[in-house]
């Protein structure tokens, strides 16, 4: 599933790595949310030169608006009117490896061996240039985040997986719903879900190059650098619209899933959403006893700053 706006400068090249996927067994379903370039035309023509591949949305009822709400018409869409084993999110600037979709499956199948439940697996990324010229090896190392941290305490203050290189299965796909306002990002709220009720499993491995440039929604920052230190210290504004829109989407999550959470995992739930009401002691206190932590020594450090 992949939205799109004004993404003439690379969509085709991501098409053409998408198309040229070892791994054949996938159909595309794109929605452009009103371009006003070329991105529509180019997207035409590549429907018509692989009409057994590529569907284009073009139903009036699912709207667009911003990434999130595009992402989230799509799969609504998908899930209403198409029934598959497993599905990927895709991004109109980044650039796949020819293996993605290979690796991804077989990493899903192994799991589907042990366990018959809701699964997200998710990989590394290769953050590149516009030009698609090396930044760095991996997304995780980038970002100082722990690929094997997969428990909801954790995953409600931070998370650790990429929209973009996820793969779920049908019974993930089942208990889905992205259409909540306080959704903070789509793969943040379906990592929750995975965690909550399924498994969450890492490809430790890039499987696309992740494109850096002037235009992206959400991008890499390296992280325990001075630079990104001091940007944090004195820009604390970030830190803390961040810290908001995690509270109000664990309080949505909580709402939406709460019949199907367990005692304890509605309880830590609520323990989260109840740091922004006491006091900074308090909320120090509740973040360390309860280890809702972020990834990695600075961002911690942030954390307890601006909480």
């Amino acid at each position: 599933m992949m939205a799109t706006y004004n993404g003439e400068q690379y969509i085709s090249e991501q098409l053409d790595s998408i198309l040229n996927q070892t791994n054949n067994d996938w159909v595309l379903f794109i929605h452009d949310d009103n371009s006003n370039d070329s991105t529509p035309e180019i997207l035409l023509e590549y429907q018509k030169k692989h009409t057994d591949r590529i569907v284009l949305i073009a139903d009036d009822s699912v709207k667009g608006g911003s990434s999130e709400k595009n992402f989230s018409a799509i799969h609504k869409w998908v899930s209403e009117n198409y029934d598959f084993d497993y599905f990927m999110f895709a991004d109109q600037d980044d650039y796949w490896y020819e293996f993605k979709i290979e690796k991804s499956l077989k990493k899903m199948q192994e799991a589907e061996k042990n366990d018959q439940i809701p699964i997200l697996v998710h990989t590394d990324l290769e953050i590149v240039d516009k030009d698609l010229k090396k930044i760095g090896d991996s997304f995780f190392k980038y970002r100082a985040l722990n690929s094997s941290v997969n428990d909801l305490e954790h995953l409600l203050i931070q998370n650790n997986v990429t929209g973009c290189t996820m793969l779920w299965n049908h019974k993930l796909n089942e208990i889905l719903d992205l259409s909540s306002g306080a959704v903070a990002m789509h793969d943040w709220w379906i990592t929750l879900v995975a965690a909550s009720f399924g498994k969450i499993v890492c490809l430790n491995e890039p499987t696309i190059k992740y494109r850096q440039h002037d235009k992206n929604v959400v991008g890499a920052t390296r992280v325990n650098t001075i630079g990104f230190i001091i940007k944090r210290l004195f820009g604390s504004s970030h830190v803390k619209e961040t810290l908001k829109l995690s509270f109000r989407q664990a309080d949505s999550f909580l709402l939406f899933y709460n019949g199907r959470l367990t005692k304890n995992q509605v309880e830590l739930v609520n323990n989260f959403i109840e740091i922004p009401n006491k006091t900074k002691l308090l909320r120090i206190f509740a973040v360390l006893h309860n280890k809702f932590l972020k990834q990695g020594i600075i961002q911690i450090i942030g954390e307890l700053l601006f909480i």
